[in-house]
């Protein structure tokens, strides 16, 4: 089992450095880009008209798409190795899901 966590691990580490090298060979300098854009990314949002200090809800951005983050725990499992085609689909998913279809 912690064979299996470290490779998940290093699956995320080596995608996440050819983000960043993608990211610093295209000059992203702002967050209109569409290199930047493109990533799956994650933010924290708290509602405008709340005045107490609640944490918000976790909202997951992909291009135009924005959806509610799950909270889905899947396992231990062995990851997917990322590439750009992964990324694709991804990008497709969350546009289609997005879209409710």
């Amino acid at each position: 089992q912690e064979r299996g966590t470290l490779g998940a691990l290093i699956v995320i580490d080596v995608h996440a450095r050819d983000v960043v090298t993608l990211l610093q060979n295209q000059k992203v300098t702002a967050l209109s880009d569409f290199d930047w854009v493109a990533q799956l990314r994650y933010y924290w949002e708290s509602k405008e008209d709340d005045e107490r200090e609640q944490p918000g809800e976790l909202n997951v951005k992909m291009v135009q798409a924005s959806l509610p983050f799950g909270y889905e725990y899947l396992g231990n499992q062995p990851r997917l190795v990322v590439t750009p085609l992964t990324d694709r689909c991804y990008m497709t998913l969350m546009g289609a899901m997005h879209l409710n279809l």
